[in-house]
């Protein structure tokens, strides 16, 4: 089996359609979409928790199919914190803020010693079948880093559930930063790594590969809506001045909570930083795609939600069209044609005359 992500069509393998994963702590705006199976049934969480203060959120999404042959998980983002010399309050494990304190280790290790055992480890007969680097895994998913070194790792795993033996690929992309801030004890460096993005898929075992470009495209499909990560960054902005306001008040003359204070602040820093440079490029791939002219990524985004891009309409100015397909032709009678297969005409063996519309770019 193999661990390089394919690249593959717009379409995918046959029809799909839109999940959204709502929030239901902020009156269930749209968090993100993604596509999957007609038929198939899926499910999603995003969960709030404040005092976890460097991750105060968790999604969470699962799409199965009804007869049994396959599921696919977009699993929580998993970050980790590290300081050489641990202040001497933390466990190796701890989780502290959101974040577990563990040192910074390859990515292979980390999902084999942290992540898989956490969301299988109960799995009977659970053994690892082979672990590999997954090279153009974040290009797969249209993931930007910042221009940070990441680590793209798959394992794959064989367990039974139910009586039923499974076959199973976890994958994830792994990226560390140093952030350097000051406490009582002078300048000290924080590193900050782990997975921006895991997923994993399965099926009985053997039935895994007729299944693998169907998940492939489901994995390639998110889309985050610009209104809600605006969202994140302004909660993840009160939390850092919240943290500010007590060291102000003289809650920081306690030395333990001084260093805490100090860290969360620098690492809110960092993400916030990392938010805004993902925001950036996101508007810029919007932008590269074709984004409507005058638009926005956020009018992209509800464009995508509902189905359809915007064209440029040689009789109507422009129009909107099925996303689902990638060539649109119009005779100009406000009847449309759709294809994606690029070699299709419909001007052969018809009197009508078609033109081919382009998407309307920025």
């Amino acid at each position: 089996m193999s661990s390089h992500p394919p690249d593959g069509g717009r379409a995918g393998a046959g029809r799909f359609q839109l999940h959204q994963v709502l929030d239901p702590q902020h009156n269930g705006v749209v968090a993100s979409v993604f596509e999957y199976p007609e038929g198939w049934r899926a499910q999603s969480h995003v969960t709030w928790n404040f005092q976890n203060a460097s991750l105060p959120v968790i999604a969470y999404a699962r799409i199965s199919d009804p007869r049994g042959k396959g599921s696919f998980e977009f699993l929580p983002t998993e970050f980790f914190f590290w300081i050489d010399e641990g202040w001497g309050f933390y466990q190796q494990g701890q989780v502290v803020m959101g974040q577990a304190f563990l040192p910074p280790m390859p990515a292979a290790e980390a999902m084999t010693r942290w992540v898989v055992p956490k969301y299988r480890g109960n799995r009977p007969g659970l053994s690892v079948a082979g672990v590999s680097a997954a090279p153009g895994l974040a290009r797969r998913l249209g993931l930007d880093t910042g221009g940070a070194p990441c680590e793209e790792v798959c394992v794959r795993l064989r367990y039974a559930e139910d009586g039923v033996t499974f076959d199973e690929e976890f994958y994830g992309v792994k990226v560390a930063a140093e952030v350097p801030y000051y406490g009582p004890q002078g300048m000290m460096t924080q590193v900050n790594w782990g997975f921006v993005r895991l997923f994993c898929f399965r099926a009985e075992a053997g039935a895994l590969d007729p299944l693998r470009e169907t998940f492939w495209h489901v994995a390639g499909s998110v889309k985050m809506n610009p209104l809600w990560e605006r969202l994140y960054a302004q909660v993840l902005q009160q939390l850092k001045a919240q943290f500010d306001q007590y060291i102000q008040a003289g809650y920081s003359q306690i030395q333990a909570a001084a260093q805490l204070s100090s860290a969360i602040s620098a690492n809110n820093d960092y993400l916030l930083n990392s938010f805004e440079e993902q925001r950036r490029a996101a508007q810029h791939s919007s932008a590269a795609a074709g984004a409507p002219q005058g638009g926005s990524t956020a009018d992209a985004f509800d464009e995508y939600v509902r189905g359809v891009e915007t064209v440029n309409d040689p009789y109507y100015g422009e129009s909107q069209q099925d996303y689902n397909y990638q060539y649109h032709w119009t005779n100009g009678s406000g009847e449309y044609r759709h294809s994606n297969d690029p070699f299709f005409n419909p001007n052969i063996g018809s009197p009508q005359d078609w033109t081919l519309m382009e998407p309307k770019k920025g």
